[in-house]
């Protein structure tokens, strides 16, 4: 017999592959009994008989259940359930695909209607490490593969986490982003700048007196802006106008910094 745990994890996991909770409670009252009738399951499962019929007939036609007969007798038993789940998931990757192809079809028009004269920018907020993910997809989307930003680099990996900068080097390099990078000055930063031809990066760092509490990137018609991890929001503004200003206040401060300070 499952105990409630077993019961809950299958549960679960096949409401997931499509099972509705009638076809749920059905199947796992036949996964435990050698034999199954339909008296016995409208008796177990508190459905009728005409309920658990059509029930049996769905599960038979999706492979998951056999009919046997005993002499007069008809009885339900578990097919063997391994060849069945893998045909599932080949069937939802091959969904998957499909899927993919199509929004990859319709993607360039819906962007191209975007471009437009009736235009209007966005702003949109998020927070938390799913957010915190969610934005960097949107900057590693840009077809442009590059991105400037103005940073506090110990608050930003406070933000992020080691781990998580990290990651969003070695996906940019994948990607093939290139970047110029405007730090407060720390050691932390001079140490990173040492590493700019690892990262197709170009950093200059702002003299002493000048801090950056949040980062700021800019790429495409956005900007992204992180706040500390105290206040743990991140702003995306979409506007040629806004992101074309901070375009320029950014080259301003590149054109009057040394390149290594």
């Amino acid at each position: 017999m499952l105990n409630k745990n077993q019961k809950q994890q299958i549960r679960n996991g096949l409401l997931q592959l499509d099972f509705s909770d009638k076809e749920v409670n059905v199947y796992i009252s036949i996964l435990q009994n050698n034999e199954s009738s339909i008296p016995s399951l409208a008796k177990e499962t508190d459905l009728s008989r005409g309920t658990i019929y059509d029930i049996i007939e769905r599960l038979k036609k999706k492979g998951f259940v056999t009919e046997i007969k005993k002499g007069k007798k008809r009885r339900l038993i578990a097919e063997s359930p391994t060849n069945k789940f893998y045909s599932l998931l080949d069937k939802k990757h091959e969904d998957l695909q499909k899927t993919k192809v199509v929004v990859e079809n319709i993607l360039p028009i819906i962007k191209a209607i975007n471009i437009h004269e009736d235009y209007k920018p966005q702003i949109r907020v998020y927070t938390g490490e799913k957010g915190f993910k969610q934005v960097w997809d949107e900057i590693f989307s840009y077809e442009g593969k590059n991105f400037l930003s103005i940073a506090r680099m110990e608050t930003f990996i406070l933000f992020a986490g080691e781990e998580g900068l990290s990651l969003i080097l070695d996906k940019k390099n994948k990607l093939g982003f290139t970047s110029r990078a405007i730090n407060e000055y720390s050691q932390e930063a001079k140490n990173m700048q040492k590493e700019d031809k690892k990262y197709n990066r170009e950093t200059k760092i702002a003299p002493k007196d000048f801090q950056f509490p949040s980062t700021e990137i800019i790429f495409g018609n956005k900007i992204a802006m992180f706040s500390t991890q105290e206040e743990n929001i991140i702003l995306i503004i979409e506007s040629r106008d806004f992101a074309e200003t901070h375009r320029q206040y950014f080259e301003m401060l590149w054109k009057y910094l040394p390149i290594n300070s």
